[in-house]
């Protein structure tokens, strides 16, 4: 398993982070994500076997934000 910090830009609220959360959470591969709108970070934990961090910034702009 493989740790990272994204720094996200572009929510709003702690319902957009929730919902980031939620959609880290449905990718196979991923075993934990957690997103805070404080920190503007999301800490992901995932199979580097089966997920990138392509992959993981695909989904940070799928949701409608961006990572930095």
């Amino acid at each position: 398993m493989t740790t990272i910090k994204l720094n996200v830009a572009g929510m709003s609220c702690q319902g957009c982070a929730d919902s980031l959360a939620r959609r880290f959470k449905q990718e196979s591969g991923i075993s934990d994500a957690s997103v805070s709108f404080d920190q503007k970070a999301a800490e992901v934990s995932f199979d580097p076997n089966e997920v990138n961090e392509a992959r993981l910034n695909e989904i940070v702009a799928a949701a409608g934000f961006s990572v930095q």
